[in-house]
Protein backbone atom coordinates (compact mmCIF):
# COMPACT_ATOMS: atom_id res chain seq x y z
CA UNK A 1 0.00 0.00 0.00
CA UNK A 2 1.02 3.61 -0.38
CA UNK A 3 0.22 6.66 1.73
CA UNK A 4 -2.59 7.78 -0.59
CA UNK A 5 -4.34 4.42 -0.18
CA UNK A 6 -3.97 4.58 3.61
CA UNK A 7 -5.32 8.14 3.64
CA UNK A 8 -8.32 6.96 1.57
CA UNK A 9 -9.02 4.15 4.07
CA UNK A 10 -8.88 6.59 6.96
CA UNK A 11 -11.03 9.27 5.35
CA UNK A 12 -13.69 6.70 4.37
CA UNK A 13 -14.65 6.26 8.03
CA UNK A 14 -17.53 8.36 9.43
CA UNK A 15 -16.84 11.85 10.81
CA UNK A 16 -13.09 11.77 10.16
CA UNK A 17 -11.35 15.12 9.97
CA UNK A 18 -7.83 15.62 8.62
CA UNK A 19 -5.66 18.28 10.23
CA UNK A 20 -2.00 19.05 10.92
CA UNK A 21 -0.39 17.75 14.11
CA UNK A 22 3.25 18.63 14.67
CA UNK A 23 3.66 19.37 10.99
CA UNK A 24 2.26 15.96 9.98
CA UNK A 25 -1.10 14.97 8.52
CA UNK A 26 -3.27 13.61 11.32
CA UNK A 27 -6.82 12.34 11.61
CA UNK A 28 -9.41 12.58 14.34
CA UNK A 29 -12.97 11.53 14.94
CA UNK A 30 -15.10 14.00 16.89
CA UNK A 31 -11.98 15.72 18.24
CA UNK A 32 -9.98 12.61 19.18
CA UNK A 33 -6.85 11.79 17.20
CA UNK A 34 -6.56 8.17 16.09
CA UNK A 35 -3.94 8.32 13.32
CA UNK A 36 -0.92 10.34 12.21
CA UNK A 37 0.89 9.86 8.89
CA UNK A 38 4.59 9.88 9.65
CA UNK A 39 6.05 9.63 6.16
CA UNK A 40 5.45 7.80 2.89
CA UNK A 41 5.71 4.34 4.49
CA UNK A 42 4.45 4.54 8.09
CA UNK A 43 1.46 5.68 10.11
CA UNK A 44 0.90 5.80 13.86
CA UNK A 45 -2.47 4.31 14.86
CA UNK A 46 -3.98 4.72 18.33
CA UNK A 47 -6.25 1.73 19.09
CA UNK A 48 -5.59 1.85 22.85
CA UNK A 49 -2.96 -0.07 24.79
CA UNK A 50 -4.56 -3.51 24.33
CA UNK A 51 -4.93 -2.94 20.58
CA UNK A 52 -1.36 -1.69 20.26
CA UNK A 53 0.01 -4.74 22.07
CA UNK A 54 -2.18 -7.09 20.05
CA UNK A 55 -1.16 -5.61 16.70
CA UNK A 56 2.54 -5.59 17.61
CA UNK A 57 2.42 -9.22 18.75
CA UNK A 58 0.30 -10.53 15.87
CA UNK A 59 2.05 -8.68 13.03
CA UNK A 60 5.58 -7.72 14.17
CA UNK A 61 6.70 -7.46 10.54
CA UNK A 62 4.28 -4.53 10.12
CA UNK A 63 3.59 -3.11 13.61
CA UNK A 64 5.69 -1.88 16.51
CA UNK A 65 4.92 -0.21 19.82
CA UNK A 66 5.50 3.53 20.13
CA UNK A 67 5.98 5.08 23.55
CA UNK A 68 5.52 8.79 24.26
CA UNK A 69 6.04 10.50 27.61
CA UNK A 70 6.38 7.15 29.37
CA UNK A 71 3.17 5.60 28.07
CA UNK A 72 2.28 3.22 25.29
CA UNK A 73 0.61 5.57 22.82
CA UNK A 74 0.51 4.12 19.29
CA UNK A 75 1.23 1.27 16.95
CA UNK A 76 3.60 2.33 14.20
CA UNK A 77 2.47 0.53 11.07
CA UNK A 78 4.72 0.06 8.05
CA UNK A 79 2.16 -0.14 5.28
CA UNK A 80 4.44 -0.72 2.28
CA UNK A 81 4.04 -4.51 2.39
CA UNK A 82 0.84 -4.90 4.39
CA UNK A 83 -2.26 -6.48 2.86
CA UNK A 84 -5.11 -4.08 2.16
CA UNK A 85 -7.61 -5.89 4.39
CA UNK A 86 -5.23 -6.01 7.36
CA UNK A 87 -4.54 -2.28 7.00
CA UNK A 88 -8.29 -1.62 6.85
CA UNK A 89 -8.74 -3.66 10.05
CA UNK A 90 -5.98 -1.79 11.89
CA UNK A 91 -7.29 1.63 10.81
CA UNK A 92 -10.84 0.67 11.78
CA UNK A 93 -9.72 -0.59 15.19
CA UNK A 94 -8.00 2.74 15.88
CA UNK A 95 -11.12 4.64 14.76
CA UNK A 96 -13.36 2.44 16.94
CA UNK A 97 -11.15 3.10 19.96
CA UNK A 98 -11.70 6.87 19.68
CA UNK A 99 -15.18 7.21 18.18
CA UNK A 100 -18.03 7.91 20.61
CA UNK A 101 -20.46 5.05 21.25
CA UNK A 102 -23.27 6.82 19.39
CA UNK A 103 -21.14 7.02 16.23
CA UNK A 104 -20.01 3.38 16.55
CA UNK A 105 -23.64 2.29 16.83
CA UNK A 106 -24.59 4.41 13.82
CA UNK A 107 -21.80 2.80 11.77
CA UNK A 108 -22.90 -0.72 12.76
CA UNK A 109 -26.55 -0.06 11.84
Amino acid sequence: MDSAQVRTLILALPDVEEYEHGGLPAFRVRGKRFATMLDTTTVNLMPGEAGIREASAAWPEHCSERWFAGRLAAARVDFETIEHELMRELVTDAWLAKAPASLRRQRDA
